[in-house]
């Protein structure tokens, strides 16, 4: 026997693509600091700050992976969001 689908109204959606945008402003901000503080820039070549494990530096690249797992991360919110809202409010 089918399971009956579960009621999902406007602002269950809405409230949930809220959720998901606050969470990707967040991990964008985290993104900013990154690469403003903590790694090399244009005509900047020593970052301002650095990230230390176990009293060592921790590796731009390193940091540099973290920065692109958080911008994929943001992006893959953003599809859920466009998703989401074209799926739900349909």
């Amino acid at each position: 026997m089918p399971r009956a689908k579960s009621k999902v109204t406007v602002g269950d959606v809405l409230d949930k693509v809220q959720e998901l945008k606050r969470r990707s402003s967040v991990q964008k901000a985290i993104v900013s600091i990154l690469r403003s503080r903590y790694l090399p820039r244009d005509g900047v070549p020593e970052p301002q700050a650095q990230i230390s494990c176990e009293g060592a530096p921790v590796p731009f690249g390193v940091i540099e992976e973290m920065v692109y797992e958080l911008e994929e991360g943001c992006e893959e919110m953003d599809k859920v969001v466009n998703t989401y809202l074209k799926e739900e409010l349909s």
